[in-house]
């Protein structure tokens, strides 16, 4: 058989087409199997990330390196604009401009996070979103500060540091005007010559939410001013290593934040100058990774630090030694308002108040306060172990019958690994610490060589003032009542434990302290829905149950998937997460994917966050998805 196909003869034998309609199927499709199946996977591919798309998810593609990354979704484009204008100013007057720039260039290449950097103008103009960076430009002609203002007004968010805008063209001095167009209201400076100053953050904020509540981080010695603002929103302040306010700066602020609307960018400001990372500049990529995810609004979550939607703890202790007797009217004062307390006791001075100590046991938590106020930092092992040894004993012969006491406080806060290690050993769970134990103002494990992290130690630093603090400053009753009320709440602000020790001996009746005491405990009954009021061994074991409760989470556009193991044998009971919100003051909805899930309770902290308590979770693994709307 002769068959012509333009021109071409193909000979083919009689019974060919008899033959070929009589074979299978994926035989005769032959060699474009391979093919047919590629094609099937790729349209199917293509289908699901349609899907994807249109449900706000982030489209999975292949980067030159071959690894799975994400496409950047609209609005997360990132423009470092590098003012010529600021350049011409800061080398007229000896200075380098690559000085501030530099960091930023460290940052993102440390971080591998995709940006561009501009010297010209029309690049913002042109910008339609993303999140445009302003570092430290000083000088900015009239154009600039134009286009700036108009891109925050397309929705464009703006990430400024130090003193932006604050001279023209021609680097005169323009003042202040700029920034406050962009929410910041400035007070002042402080001067180049203060030392000691940290930055300290709060905890679970949107702009700060990686960072432990209260962390402190030094900054670098510059010659450029610490700026003194005010805006709506605080995550950081300047402070002293003991994170005392200066009242006169009580309500400025170094990091702010704010949206002044749906449709307007948001804005963060930094009041210092990129110089001051130079010492420390991991800690602040840290703060810029979480400033510049909500500047592209990007929801957040994290665990909450504390139970049942609480923003902070607090715990009251009382270090039980000389003027033994004196506990009775702190217990008295705390029961009377229905509060917990600790106390320490010491107990070589406990066994001569055999009967203050029953009636403290008779309703209070007890801990030791070592067997005699010396310390226990430098002793040998052997030394310290007699010692907890001889104070266990003291103790057992007070209260025959009781279970094991599981706090420790040190003498003089004098300790060191070896104590530990021996707490651990004698079934010491948990110990007050020194505030320089840690940066952070929130619980920590003690590192154990050999020891499982939900058998160690907690560690529960002192954050705030203690009474001997206080006599130092030499500060009337009233006084000391307002101290007391400024350290309480900015522990509540930083959403952190907050510890008070005071002392027995400076628990006299007509002292300073007591008469400061009761004003205090009615300003705390006040804020008592934001606080959790506990005593220092409950606050350790939530933290070991805290421990247990493990999260992980991915953002996909237009919603916030995550998931929840919670490991070990028993329930965790008001466990907690924070959400940071893509757009200010809308609501938080969150639903389980299983139909089994345990419902929680979504809460508004305020208009940026949104609190997601559970009422009790067994062990097991739970995912959820939250979604937001208006």
């Amino acid at each position: 058989m002769i068959v012509s196909l333009d021109g071409w003869a193909l000979r083919m034998e009689p019974d060919f087409q008899d033959r070929r309609a009589g074979r299978p199927f994926f035989k005769r499709i032959g060699p474009y199997l391979p093919s047919v199946m590629l094609l099937s996977v790729a349209v199917s591919a293509l289908i699901y990330l349609a899907v994807m798309q249109l449900m706000g998810w982030r489209t999975p593609v292949f980067g030159v390196s071959g690894g799975l990354t994400y496409a950047t979704p609209a609005g997360t484009s990132v423009l470092l604009y590098a003012s010529p204008n600021t350049k011409a100013y800061l080398s007229g007057i000896g200075g380098n401009y690559e000085t501030l720039l530099v960091p930023w260039r460290g940052y993102f290449s440390e971080r591998k996070r995709a940006y561009r950097e501009a010297t010209d103008i029309s690049q913002v103009r042109n910008l339609k979103e993303g999140v445009l960076v302003l570092p430290s430009a000083l000088s900015l002609n009239d154009e600039e500060r134009a286009e700036i203002l108009a891109f925050r007004i397309r929705g464009g968010a703006i990430l400024s540091t130090w003193a932006t805008g604050t001279r023209n063209s021609g680097g005169d001095w323009a003042g202040w005007q700029f920034l406050e167009r962009l929410g910041v209201q400035m007070v002042g400076e402080i001067p180049t010559s203060a030392d000691g100053l940290h930055l300290v953050l709060n905890g679970e904020s949107p702009v700060s939410h990686t960072h432990p509540a209260g962390q402190r981080i030094g900054i670098s010695k510059t010659s450029e001013a610490l700026l003194r603002v005010k805006g709506e929103m605080v995550a950081g302040r300047f402070m002293n290593w003991t994170r005392v306010h200066d009242e006169a700066r009580r309500d400025e602020g170094a990091i702010l934040f704010s949206e002044a609307n749906a449709s307007t960018g948001r804005v963060a400001f930094f009041a210092f100058a990129e110089t001051i990372w130079e010492s420390r500049p991991i800690a602040a990529y840290d703060f810029i990774d979480n400033t510049i995810q909500w500047l592209q609004r990007e929801p957040a979550i994290v665990v909450a630090a504390w139970p049942n939607g609480k923003r902070s703890a607090q715990v009251m202790e009382m270090d039980t030694e000389d003027g033994f007797a004196n506990a009775i009217a702190f217990s008295s004062m705390m029961k009377s308002l229905d509060y917990p307390a600790t106390f320490y006791l010491l107990t070589s001075i406990a066994k001569l108040f055999p009967e203050v100590v029953t009636q403290l046991a008779n309703g209070f938590e007890l801990g030791y306060h070592g067997d005699v106020h010396d310390s226990f930092k430098g002793q040998s092992s052997q030394q310290q172990e007699q010692r907890i040894l001889m104070m266990q004993s003291d103790l057992r012969s007070l209260l025959p019958g009781t279970k094991v006491l599981t706090g420790f406080r040190a003498p003089t806060e004098g300790y060191d690994t070896n104590t530990e290690q021996l707490l651990q050993k004698y079934g010491i769970r948990h110990h007050a610490g020194d505030p320089s134990r840690t940066e952070g103002r929130i619980p920590i494990f003690a590192k154990l060589e050999g020891v499982r992290k939900e058998d160690t130690v907690i560690v529960l630093p002192r954050t705030q003032r203690d009474d001997i603090n206080l006599y130092r400053e030499s500060l009337s009753a009233e006084q000391m009542t307002q101290a007391l009320i400024s350290d309480f709440d900015l522990a509540v602000e930083h959403g952190a434990l907050g510890l008070l020790s005071i002392h027995s001996q400076n628990f006299k009746a007509d002292s300073p302290l007591a008469k400061a005491m009761p004003g205090f405990l009615v300003h705390m009954k006040q804020r008592g829905k934001e606080v959790w009021v506990a005593p220092a061994g409950d606050v350790a074991n939530w933290w070991r149950d805290r421990e247990r409760f493990k999260l992980s989470s991915r953002n996909t556009g237009r919603r916030l998937e995550f998931n929840i193991t919670v490991t070990g044998e028993k329930p965790i009971k008001g466990a907690g997460l924070v959400i940071m919100l893509p757009q200010k003051g809308i609501t938080a909805t969150v639903q389980s994917t299983k139909t089994d899930g345990v419902k929680p309770t979504v809460t508004k902290i305020d208009s940026y966050r949104a609190a997601v308590v559970f009422d009790s979770l067994q062990p097991g693994n739970y995912v959820y998805q939250a979604t937001f709307a208006p």
